[in-house]
C-alpha cells in the first residue's frame, strides 16, 4: 500500500516565518554593525562635545558663510538639524547632510563612516556675531551644539581702502582726531592702509608754516601688487616727521593716495583729517632731533646767500617795473599810458605779459556810483510817485545789483598782494640749504599768499613755494 506524503501544518509554517523574520533582523543588524567604524552608534556625551567650525578663515558679507560639523557612526537619515533663533542682520540660508568616509583615528580600524553636516548663514553687516546654538537629533537624541563665535569683514569687492594713522607718542594715539603740539615740536606717525592690493600714486601737499619730511617708506609704496589674498592686516606705508613753525589752529598735512581694491578699481584714498591746535614754542627749545640749531628758518635773511638767486640771473630793471605796475593800479587805465608802457618794458625784457593791474582808483569811483544807487533804488522803491510805475525801480535795483557784484570783485582782487620776484629757485619748505627743482624767472609777477617772520610763500601759476622777503619787491 503506497504511503501518503505528510501535510505541511500550519504550526510548521508558522515557526518558518518567525526563521526568516529573525534571519533578516540579524542581517540588517550585521550590516548596521560591519557599515560604521566601531559598530556603535554615538553617544549622547561624544555628540554634545561637537560644534560647528567655520568652513574658512575669514567671513564677508552679503556671501553665504558656512559652518560644519562631522557626526562619526551616524548615517544621514539619522540625522535631523533645526536651527533657532538667529541675531540681527544675519540670514539662516540653507543646511545639508552627507555621508562622508575617511581614514578612522583609530589603528584597529580601517575608515570610518559618519554624517557631514553643513549650514549656511549670510551676514548683512560687518561686526562680530554669535549664533545660538543648533538642535541636532542623532539617533533619536537631542543635542545642541554651539556655533563658533565669527568676525565678518566688508566684503573685499565693496569695501574702499582705509588710511590709520599711529603716532609716536602714546598721549597723540589717545587724543583721538584733535591734537596738541608746539611750535617745533617733532610729530611724528606711521600711516598704515587697509582693503588695498597696490598703491599707484604717493604724495602730499607742501606745508604752509611747518616741516614736513617722509622718513621711511615701506615695500607697499613701490607699486608692486599684493595679490588678491585678503588680509585685515594694515600694511605700513610710511613714516612721517613734521613740525609745526608757526601757532595757530591748523591741520595735519594732507596725503594723497591713489590705491587698487580688491575689487580691481582705483580709487583715491581719503586722508582721516587730524585738527592740530599749536601753541607757542617751550622756553629752551632751540635744538632739533638732529642737534641743528631751530629757528634758523625764520632768523635774520642771509643777504650774501639769498643775493645768488637775485640781480644776476638776469638784465631787468625791477625798479622800472616796479614804479609801471603801481603807476598802473594807482591811475584810471583810460587816462593813464602806464598799461602800455609797462608792456613795452615787457616786451624789452622778454617778460611773458600779466594782465592789467586793478585800478585802485576805479574801484573806490565804482564803490561810490554803487552806494549812490542803493540809496536812489531805496528812494523809488519807498515813494508814492513810482508806486504804479515799476519800470523805473526795477531797472535801479537791477543796476544796482550789478554794481554791487562789480565792487565786491574789485575789492577781492585789490586786497591780494602781489610782488616782482627776483628771480631764482623756490623752496619748498622755509628753510635756505634745502634741495629744490623750481624756479621763477626773473621779474615775474607773483601772488603772495603767506607771510611769516621773513619768508614768504609765493604762487606763480601753478608753481607754488618758499622765499624770503628780500626776494620780492611789493607791489603796493
Amino acid at each position: 500500500m503506497e504511503k501518503q506524503p505528510k501535510r505541511f501544518s500550519r504550526k510548521k509554517f508558522i515557526g518558518l516565518l518567525i526563521f526568516c523574520i529573525n534571519i533578516i533582523n540579524s542581517a540588517q543588524t550585521f550590516c548596521q554593525t560591519t557599515s560604521s567604524s566601531s559598530g556603535k552608534k554615538p553617544s549622547w556625551q561624544y555628540v554634545q562635545s561637537l560644534h560647528f567650525k567655520k568652513s574658512k578663515e575669514y567671513f564677508f558679507t552679503d556671501e553665504e558663510s558656512i559652518f560644519s560639523v562631522d557626526i562619526e557612526n551616524a548615517d544621514p537619515e539619522e540625522v535631523t538639524v533645526f536651527v533657532n533663533d538667529v541675531p540681527k542682520n544675519v540670514s539662516f540660508v540653507s543646511s545639508k547632510k552627507e555621508l562622508y568616509v575617511g581614514p578612522s583615528d583609530n589603528p584597529l580600524d580601517d575608515m570610518k563612516r559618519g554624517t557631514h553636516l553643513e549650514i549656511v548663514f549670510q551676514f548683512r553687516e560687518a561686526g562680530v556675531f554669535h549664533i545660538s546654538p543648533i538642535d541636532v537629533r542623532v539617533h533619536g537624541m537631542y543635542n545642541r551644539l554651539n556655533v563658533d563665535t565669527v568676525l565678518v569683514y566688508e566684503n573685499p569687492n565693496t569695501v574702499q581702502p582705509q588710511l590709520y594713522l599711529e603716532f609716536e607718542d602714546p598721549s597723540f594715539n589717545a587724543a583721538g582726531k584733535k591734537l596738541n603740539a608746539n611750535v617745533g615740536d617733532h610729530v611724528i606717525f606711521i600711516m598704515y592702509i587697509r582693503y588695498a592690493t597696490q598703491i599707484l600714486n604717493f604724495g602730499w601737499e607742501i606745508p604752509e608754516n611747518s616741516l614736513f619730511d617722509d622718513v621711511k617708506r615701506f615695500p607697499i609704496t613701490e607699486g608692486n601688487s599684493r595679490g588678491n589674498q585678503f588680509s585685515p592686516a594694515a600694511i605700513p606705508v610710511a613714516k612721517f616727521d613734521w613740525q609745526p613753525l608757526a601757532e595757530g589752529e591748523c591741520t595735519l598735512p594732507a596725503i594723497n593716495i591713489t590705491a587698487v581694491t580688491y575689487g580691481g578699481k582705483k580709487v583715491e584714498v581719503p586722508f582721516p583729517v587730524y585738527k592740530v591746535k599749536v601753541a607757542p614754542k617751550k622756553e629752551g627749545q632751540l635744538v632739533t632731533e638732529q642737534g641743528a640749531v631751530f629757528g634758523y628758518a625764520f632768523s635774520t635773511p642771509f643777504a650774501d646767500e639769498a643775493n645768488t638767486n637775485s640781480e644776476k640771473k638776469a638784465n631787468v630793471d625791477l625798479n622800472r617795473l616796479l614804479e609801471l605796475h603801481q603807476r598802473e593800479r594807482h591811475s584810471f587805465h583810460f587816462l593813464s599810458s602806464a598799461y602800455k608802457e609797462r608792456r613795452a618794458a615787457e616786451e624789452e625784457y622778454g617778460i611773458a605779459h600779466e594782465k592789467m593791474e586793478m585800478s585802485v582808483p576805479g574801484f573806490i569811483t565804482v564803490c561810490i556810483i554803487t552806494a549812490v544807487f542803493i540809496a536812489l533804488t531805496v528812494i523809488l522803491l519807498l515813494s508814492k510817485k513810482f508806486t504804479e510805475r515799476k519800470t523805473i525801480p526795477a531797472l535801479s535795483l537791477l543796476v544796482t545789483l550789478l554794481l554791487l557784484v562789480t565792487s565786491i570783485y574789485m575789492w577781492i582782487k585789490v586786497n591780494k598782494s602781489y610782488g616782482l620776484f627776483k628771480g631764482g629757485k623756490i623752496n619748498p619748505i622755509p628753510e635756505i640749504n634745502v634741495h629744490s627743482s623750481a624756479s621763477i624767472p626773473r621779474g615775474n609777477v607773483v601772488r603772495i599768499e603767506k607771510k611769516t617772520n621773513g619768508w614768504l610763500y609765493i604762487r606763480y601759476h601753478e608753481t607754488y613755494g618758499w622765499v624770503m622777503e628780500s626776494e620780492v619787491l611789493v607791489i603796493k
